[in-house]
């Protein structure tokens, strides 16, 4: 894994508040108001600025991301998002690529890591982005010093596993194309939505190739259902600017 230079990199402006973020349960000092200790500068590095390639891929003519690490290398540390947009990577045995999921501030990378030791994805960051880094090992020596923040870590990744679940049952069993892409839509605004505070408006750094991907559909099929939800004013994507107009009618969709 190769982390990009850190935090005296120029670094975006907007990260999510700590108390919005997955990894606010173990970032915190333990104990009493009145006699509390902080473990956390000893595993935790802060807001580290990752900065994107700017050359492009010469067969989907797309900025390439910097990668935060690669699949199947050992496990040095868990991540969460700060800001930006990070698209999660996984090659088969056969060397084809599928985009799996997305992350966005506030949400954990890499946690189940934890179990098989080293990375199942890649994940990239998609434009200017950064994240909070915890060292697994330190982590740990920590932990054994201070079974409080041992039960924090349990809270956190049982938090995390729950919410991946809620936004995996938010996808499946649609049973067409444009209540898939309702669903996704629904799915990206809500969750930007808990540190922006807006669940109607996000920054779409997604590419098309990506999402078409990552919902097992041809890209011209994607571009053709946008380009339905704009007519019939459902939603409208201006340059990367999503804005969701008319969101009881996406929901509709969604559910059907």
């Amino acid at each position: 894994m190769s982390l990009p230079t850190k935090s005296d990199n120029k670094a975006p402006s907007h990260y999510v508040d700590c108390e919005s973020c997955s990894m606010h349960a173990i970032c915190q000092p333990i104990g009493s108001e009145e006699h509390n200790i902080d473990l956390s500068r000893n595993y935790l590095t802060r807001r580290i600025a990752i900065s994107t390639e700017q050359n492009a891929s010469p067969h989907t003519k797309q900025t390439i991301g910097a990668k935060l690490f690669e699949q199947a290398k050992p496990l040095t540390a868990i991540f969460a998002v700060c800001s930006g947009t990070f698209k999660l990577t996984h090659k088969n045995e056969d060397g084809i690529e599928k985009v799996i999921g997305f992350r966005f501030p506030g949400e954990l990378i890499a946690d189940d890591a934890l179990y098989l030791e080293k990375y199942n994805y890649s994940a990239v960051a998609l434009g200017d982005s950064s994240v909070c880094e915890v060292f697994v090992e330190k982590l740990s020596a920590c932990s054994k010093l201070a079974p409080e923040l041992q039960l924090n870590l349990i809270h956190l990744l049982t938090k995390q596993s729950y919410q991946q679940q809620c936004n995996n049952q938010a996808l499946v069993g649609k049973k067409s194309t444009e209540s898939l892409l309702a669903a996704f839509i629904l799915n990206i605004c809500q969750r930007n939505g808990k540190s922006s505070g807006n669940i109607t408006k996000l920054d779409l750094i997604i590419s098309r190739h990506d999402i078409a991907c990552f919902l097992g559909m041809r890209r011209e099929t994607l571009s053709r259902l946008l380009s339905k939800l704009q007519q019939e004013k459902i939603i409208i994507i201006n340059g990367k600017k999503l804005s969701v107009l008319a969101i009881e009618t996406l929901q509709k969709l969604a559910h059907n």
